[in-house]
């Protein structure tokens, strides 16, 4: 099955690499979620491609991917030189004894689902599980496990492996006379009587033997009785955290998180697709982290040869942690062992109700204002268009000031609904498959007459390499949003004779699979204090007040978080403002 003659291409080698991630990916996800829930389904239709893209290139019959001391081979051939990287799907072969598996150009999507299941068994079943019988008994007729095929491909590549080198010759030891040897010249020189000697010497050696068995088994009871001993008591810690907590998330030994089941997606307000590769002491950037914090040991490795550090490290709302541990008391035994929890409910909680009633409050309100000061712009533009000509002196005057501070508080009343549409999680964006430049003229044909107005020049600068910009997934409308929020802010804080300049790039190396839209001004720039602060809501800066309750920024931001995106500023006091932001580009 395997020639080892047979050029492989780099291509093929990569396909392999990453069908074995997303392999191993797929069982992980098996694992936390139903098999027919949406995520691990994606997950494995993922592997599933890859997979069949790996025989589109290849033109083998079958593609058997064994894991052999410590290093993942496919045919026969490396693929990878160390499992740390396909950690997840290394575990899953270990805990089922798995040696090797092997897929046939035929294999159905039901199929990989169901290596999927059996992968991700628990390791108090794994035990009881037959892999052969597991699979036969859900129709699996193009995925094996464990054939004799698997052991000879092994073997046929532990060749091309680098062999370890030999150790130097031990030094030749001196002759020592055995335990044996040494009863028997005792008796030899004691006793005399050939048949009283063999006696008495059987008789020595079983009472040695006795005592070497007892001592043995009182040593290896004792260790038993240690290690469950240990291990009950992590059992029992882990089963008092989780009767008080309900998410799980699994970190790598970086903090990194790998997994995250439905319940912790709920506790943290973010998908696992948002969070997933970012250490979990920086997952509260990115959104209002007031309520949240994380608190993670120093060490996540153990370590063998020392004793494990006690320093913890934690990260987000100071506020919140301090309610949380002035509401928690841990519970410990007589010998110091944590056994329980006694708790209040946190001040936190009280908060996030009160919150939550506050923003029912304003939500309520501004809607029931928005009605009546429609009303009251319609009428006032039916009045401006008709009786502005006629008007002279302060009676304009009073007009243009009713028509802007109406345009004005409408405004505000928009943001204020916007904002309690993100509070309670009913703004959702719905990206689809958008052409980008269309959106970034139709924005500044909007706002052109403004910008005239105040004698500044907009402009759209669109892909200033010629390349051509490529599609982005985004919700067009959400996404006109936040370009007319930034413009707009762009325009007031520009004196009269300035420029703003709508653009728009691949990201590039510095940010792959994106396309960067920037908004530059030539206005007074922001400090470095009020940059730090900007995006917060009901925040404006010091020395840029306008009309607005500031949210603009806040509402702009976490539309460009709903598209997996980022916001970001750069600016110098005097040198003007860029407010830049991401989106993924469309497959």
């Amino acid at each position: 099955m395997n020639d080892q003659a047979t050029p492989v291409s780099p291509r093929l080698m990569e396909l392999s690499r990453d069908f074995l991630k997303s392999l191993g990916q797929s069982v992980k996800l098996v694992s936390l979620y139903s098999t027919g829930h949406p995520v691990p389904a994606s997950s494995q239709r993922e592997s599933w491609q890859l997979l069949h893209e790996i025989f589109a290139e290849s033109g083998w019959p079958e593609a058997a991917f064994s894991l052999v001391a410590g290093r993942w081979l496919v045919n026969g051939r490396l693929a990878a030189d160390t499992a740390q990287a396909y950690e997840l799907l290394a575990i899953a072969f270990r805990t089922h004894a798995l040696h090797s598996v092997t897929f046939r150009p035929e294999c159905r999507l039901y199929e990989l689902s169901a290596l999927c299941e059996l992968a991700s068994t628990a390791p108090n079943r794994a035990y009881r599980t037959n892999a052969d019988d597991f699979l036969k008994e859900r129709g699996v007729r193009h995925v094996s496990a464990n054939v004799e095929e698997f052991m000879k491909a092994a073997r046929r590549a532990e060749p091309a492996l680098a062999p370890a080198p030999k150790p130097p010759p031990p030094p030749p030891a001196k002759p020592a006379l055995g335990f044996g040897s040494f009863i028997k010249t005792l008796v030899d020189k004691a006793i005399s009587d050939p048949q009283e000697r063999a006696e008495i010497y059987a008789e020595a050696l079983k009472h040695v033997e006795q005592a070497l068995a007892r001592h043995t088994s009182e040593a290896s009871h004792k260790l038993l009785l240690e290690k469950q001993c240990v291990v009950n008591e992590r059992v029992r810690a882990e089963s008092v955290l989780t009767t008080v907590a309900q998410g799980k998330v699994i970190v790598d030994q970086e903090g990194r998180v790998l997994m995250m089941d439905p319940a912790a997606e709920e506790i943290v307000g973010r998908p696992f697709s948002a969070v997933a590769g970012k250490k979990i002491l920086e997952g509260l950037e990115g959104f209002d982290g007031a309520d949240k914090f994380v608190v993670l040991a120093k060490e996540l490795v153990i370590p063998e040869n020392r004793p494990v550090s006690e320093e913890v490290t934690h990260a987000g709302g100071a506020g919140a942690m301090d309610a949380f541990r002035q509401s928690v008391a841990v519970v410990h035994d007589e010998r110091g062992r944590v056994v329980g929890t006694y708790a209040v409910l946190p001040h936190a909680a009280k908060f996030r109700e009160t919150q939550r009633m506050q923003e029912e409050f304003v939500a309520n309100i501004t809607h029931d204002l928005k009605a009546p000061l429609t009303s009251i712009c319609s009428a006032l533009e039916v009045l401006n268009d008709h009786l502005r000509p006629r008007l002279k002196g302060e009676e304009a005057d009073f007009l243009d000031i009713c028509v802007r501070n109406s345009g004005t508080l409408r405004q505000m009343i928009d943001e204020l609904l916007d904002f309690s549409k993100v509070s309670s999680g009913r703004m959702t964006v719905h990206p689809e498959k958008t052409p980008l430049e269309p959106l970034l003229r139709e924005c500044a044909q909007v706002l052109l007459p403004w910008a005239r107005s105040k004698k500044i020049v907009l402009e759209v600068a669109a892909d200033p390499a010629g390349k051509g910009l490529p599609p982005v997934l985004a919700d067009r409308r959400r996404v006109l949003q936040v370009l007319n929020n930034l413009a707009s802010n762009a325009i007031k804080f520009t004196p009269e004779g300035g420029r703003v300049e709508l653009s728009a790039a691949p990201g590039g190396d510095a940010r792959p699979g994106t396309v960067v839209v920037g908004v530059r001004d030539t206005g007074c720039g922001i400090s470095t204090e009020e940059r730090e602060r900007l995006f917060e809501r009901f925040t404006q800066g010091q020395s840029q007040r306008r009309e607005g309750v500031g949210l603009g920024l806040a509402i702009a931001r976490e539309l460009v978080l709903q598209h997996r995106g980022e916001l970001w500023v750069d600016s110098e006091p005097g040198r003007g403002s860029t407010f830049s932001f991401t989106l993924p580009r469309a497959p």
